[in-house]
């Protein structure tokens, strides 16, 4: 089940949730329906072997994910 962000239209609260088809989504805060799905940023750590993104964006742009050059197993 994927984890997303929302926000509430009534509270206008953040809150994360899992999403399993069909759930209607509630606030926990308040108890409403009416939520937005916002794009939700996440981060990971990385090992000292792995290439560094920083100041070389070629090496880790995501056309050549997959390619063994980002780190990213596919």
């Amino acid at each position: 089940m994927p984890l997303y962000e929302y926000d509430c239209n009534k509270c206008n609260k953040r809150f994360e949730q899992l999403k399993r088809s069909n759930e209607k989504i509630v606030c926990p805060s308040c108890g409403a329906t009416s939520t937005t799905k916002v794009f939700s940023v996440f981060a990971k750590g990385a090992s000292s072997d792995l290439p560094s993104c920083e100041g070389s964006v070629p090496s880790c742009a995501p056309s050549r994910c997959g390619s063994g050059t980002c780190g990213m197993n596919m």
